[in-house]
């Protein structure tokens, strides 16, 4: 061998070492039962991480060797490891308690009767400074008592405002004082897609708003609130999300104006990725559409894009539009909030956007709306390259799968709803609900589902209403299919299936490691689990210091 052979050799040999030595990984965690979410590979034993992406996948022994002296070893001994849950539909700030709450222990759809809440007032009213503001939570009851109105809050607290909202976004009632905080005058003009209930004939407001018309509200009274108020709300929610193994979250940004929203994230510095989905207002004269033009350049946590509209209400309060009369209203089928004029409008916006168009849809007559609307203004295969989303989608029946499923519409499911069995049933009745809510026979058919919380943030508390559908427990799925379908279908569902959503190599390294084993233990334990480890991009964002590290 000649002088210079060696040479080359030699140097050929030193940069053969510095690749392996590059491509080391930062971390490796081993021993582990691994869900990858990936159908080519659902289960492994280990998974390699370099930098933000995960550099491979296989058994303990073929990651062992890719390690050097410079990887940190994080040893499962036998833990589960999924990937970081995508929350597909949820509303961070919405529940920011902002003045004086008062919580009411009664159950959180029947809540509290116009007695309890008067006397409560009574109390509360007499600790506080006048112009003080009261917040607390309304259900079912008072919803449908006519007398809880803002004349029967007014005799008991006329000097604080007041203002109780449904926990499911349905429904606000407020005092006169409120009224004048908010500025809304005593006989203001309906809001396109809400309205505000009148006493008698007259065109004074009762204090009873539905739909736009409350989120105008409440958008009004957060924009008063100043943002450490929010700041610290939202690190409270990232805090919690992370112990759960939240690594995404789609957030439809129902209560605070865009540019807060987006200002609040940005100071708060999450560690979690945040989607804001536009969710624009509206007025007298009709939508409002500057959110459109509005641009916010994305960062590694942080994105803004798509655009919400809420088509409908829910069965609760009766403000879905189903095909029949609700049961227990003869001659009532709910609502549209939007007239087909405006379906129609928002529609053509969608095609000409590359925006992601978002429709919550709660009845079982919307969808049939939307989808010959859709029809008639596109093919299916110009539709299906939109990735429409159906928001709930609890009324999306048999007949309309096929439409739906050529048409590439991601239905977003949020199981707690499924909890609302004795609800459903007095609404719409035992018959009609078997086929309301599907989930089961919506992946059968091969339609895209995501699954996003829009209430209790704890995923193994959603995984387990999705394995169990307590209003109908045919349509129930496997926890397999339901932790896909909050990872891979959530990532699917925001367009970012080739970023995240599996444990793959080349993908985000984002991924939880759990207490427990939640594919084989006892289902009622499920709401149990926490993640003891949850990683975002390569970064360790929580660490309970139960996994070893050597």
């Amino acid at each position: 061998m000649t002088k210079a052979y060696q040479i080359l050799l030699l140097v050929f040999c030193g940069a053969l070492a510095h690749h392996v030595q590059a491509q080391a990984p930062d971390f490796i965690f081993t021993h582990g039962k691994i869900f990858t979410a990936d159908p080519t590979q659902p289960y492994a034993e280990a998974v390699a991480i370099k930098g933000d992406r995960i550099l491979a996948v296989g058994t303990t022994a073929s990651i062992e060797k890719l390690a050097n002296q410079k990887t940190i070893r994080m040893d499962l001994g036998g833990r589960t490891v999924i990937p970081g849950i995508n929350d597909a539909h949820d509303h961070i700030g919405f529940g920011t308690p902002v003045g004086r709450f008062i919580a009411f222990t009664e159950p959180m759809l029947s809540g509290p009767t116009l007695a309890q809440v008067l006397d409560s007032l009574a109390v509360v009213v007499k600790q506080l400074p006048k112009g003080s503001l009261i917040q607390g939570n309304l259900g079912l009851r008072l919803l449908e008592d006519t007398a809880a109105r803002r004349t029967a809050l007014d005799a008991v607290s006329p000097d604080h405002p007041v203002i109780l909202t449904a926990p499911w976004g349905h429904g606000t009632i407020i005092n006169t004082k409120a009224m004048q905080m908010l500025g809304l005058p005593d006989t203001a003009e309906d809001p396109v897609g809400g309205y505000y209930e009148r006493i008698g004939n007259s065109r004074r407001i009762s204090g009873l708003l539905r739909e736009y018309a409350e989120f105008g509200v409440l958008r009004k009274w957060f924009a008063s609130v100043p943002d450490s108020v929010f700041v610290a709300g939202f690190r409270r929610y990232s805090e919690n999300a992370v112990r759960w193994g939240i690594t995404s979250v789609q957030d439809m940004a129902t209560a605070l104006e865009l540019d807060k929203t987006v200002r609040v994230i940005r100071a708060a510095q999450l560690p979690i990725r945040i989607r804001v989905i536009r969710f624009p207002g509206s007025n007298p004269a009709g939508r409002e559409l500057s959110q459109w033009s509005m641009q916010y350049p994305p960062t590694t946590h942080l994105r803004v894009d798509g655009m919400k509209w809420v088509l409908d209400a829910t069965p609760l309060e009766r403000g879905a539009l189903m095909r029949a009369s609700y049961s227990d209203r003869t001659g009532w089928k709910g609502a549209l909030n939007f007239p087909p004029d405006t379906l129609r409008k928002l529609l053509a916006e969608a095609l000409r956007s590359k925006e992601q168009l978002l429709l919550h849809i709660v009845g079982d007559s919307t969808p049939n709306l939307v989808l010959a609307e859709m029809r008639k203004a596109a093919s299916m295969q110009t539709w299906n390259g939109k990735r429409v989303r159906f928001e709930h989608a609890d009324g999306m029946l048999q007949d309309q799968w096929e439409t739906v499923r050529q048409m590439g519409i991601v239905a977003v499911v949020n199981p707690a709803h499924f909890t609302f069995a004795e609800v459903n049933h007095a609404r719409i009745g035992e018959e009609r609900s078997r086929h309301y809510q599907p989930l089961r026979s919506l992946i059968e058919a091969g339609i895209p589902v995501a699954i996003g919380s829009d209430g209790p943030n704890n995923p193994f508390l959603n995984i387990m209403f999705a394995a169990l559908h307590p209003t109908n427990p045919h349509e129930a799925i496997t926890r397999e299919q339901a932790v896909i379908a909050y990872t891979r279908g959530s990532a699917y569902a925001e367009s970012s299936e080739t970023e995240k959503g599996m444990l793959r190599a080349g993908m985000l390294a984002d991924l939880a490691v759990l207490s427990q084993d939640i594919f084989t233990g006892p289902l009622q334990d499920l709401p149990k689990t926490v993640s003891v480890l949850t990683m975002v991009g390569g970064q360790v964002v929580h660490d309970a210091g139960a996994v070893t590290k050597n």
